[in-house]
């Protein structure tokens, strides 16, 4: 890849978005043919740190919450480079040089993995995980449609008389629109998973994840008529710019308090067991109704936990209302009957 400084224009002000591959005063203006045929902007970490730098450059001019915000972003990227940095200190190798490089780059780990994977914490993205009010629970479904699964799980709803919260694929629900469309017309909610349910969110390049979100949201548009208000990431992975473009966006980013683990069950009696061993008042409850293997240990399973949760006198409700979906809110969701 050549680099070389192009000066702008009179009177042009150049920002992140123009042009998108601007780091430091250079751009990219030739890209060697292969075996190298890469960008700037292709380089998920680089990309990130140039957009982080270049935003937060432009945010000293105001302060509040944004500010705070990307100075988040910027810290958990020092830590990146700081932790992957540390490998140096292996040269020139002794038993006390590695056992220091080891202590910094496990630490720097382990706190680097939980602030992208842990579902409840707030630092690089504010979240909700339970609901609001005395015995309610909301049971919440992800990676779908799925066109056998999906049907067979709204029946059993619909059955029961239980609402539900599906976080749909864009890519998925434009498949089948038809299934998003009565799971909407049936009282359920329908909210963001994204387009593409990419396994490596965390590592998208800032493009790359504005894309999942706003094609996932539009998605979900022109099915039901309206801006999905809620988001949920792959596997609730966080991003270092993902509450800036969830606030861009008007997404409120909702999690869970009790992971079923359903992905990796295969007894019905063990899923069932699970969930009602956690259950509480005020839980968000993930589960999957599209899986390589099929849904149908959830299935199975799903009949047996209404019951029993009622019979302890739980009700159900969405993760958050349908009504107003376009005006986001931090609140939690008040616990309303389900009818």
């Amino acid at each position: 890849m050549s680099l070389r400084y192009v000066p702008p224009k009179p009177n042009q002000i150049l920002t992140k978005k123009e042009p998108e591959n601007l780091i430091l005063g250079l751009k990219v203006v030739k890209v060697i043919p292969e075996p190298f045929p890469w960008r700037v902007r292709e380089l998920p970490f680089l990309a990130l740190a140039a957009d982080v730098s270049i935003t937060l450059c432009e945010s000293r001019r105001g302060s509040g919450p944004g500010q705070t915000n990307m100075a988040r972003s910027a810290i958990f990227c020092l830590l990146f480079l700081a932790t992957n940095a540390s490998l140096a200190l292996l040269y020139p190798f002794s038993l006390s040089r590695f056992l220091l490089a080891a202590s910094i780059y496990s630490v720097g780990t382990l706190v680097m993995l939980y602030l992208l994977f842990h579902p409840r914490n707030q630092w690089l993205v504010t979240n909700r995980s339970r609901v609001e009010g005395a015995g309610c629970v909301a049971l919440t479904f992800d990676d779908g449609p799925n066109p056998v699964d999906t049907p067979k799980l709204l029946d059993l709803l619909r059955e029961k008389g239980v609402k539900a919260t599906f976080f749909v694929v864009g890519k998925r629900a434009d498949q089948y629109p038809e299934i998003v469309r009565r799971a909407w017309d049936e009282g359920h909610l329908i909210a963001n998973h994204t387009w593409s349910h990419c396994h490596l969110f965390c590592f998208l390049t800032p493009a790359r994840l504005r894309a999942e979100i706003e094609r996932g949201a539009e998605s979900v548009r022109r099915i039901c008529g309206f801006r999905s208000r809620f988001f949920r990431s792959p596997v609730g992975q966080r991003h270092p710019l993902l509450r800036r473009y969830l606030e861009d966006a008007g997404l409120e980013y909702v999690s869970w308090s009790i992971r079923s683990r359903d992905t990796l069950t295969r007894n019905s009696g063990v899923l069932a067991r699970r969930i009602l061993r956690q259950a509480a008042s005020g839980d968000i409850i993930v589960l999957h109704d599209h899986l390589p293997r099929g849904a149908h240990v959830m299935l199975e399973a799903l009949p047996g936990v209404i019951d029993e949760l009622r019979a302890r006198g739980f009700r159900f409700v969405l993760a958050g209302p349908r009504e107003d979906a376009g005006v986001p809110t931090l609140e939690p969701a008040a616990c309303e009957s389900a009818r």
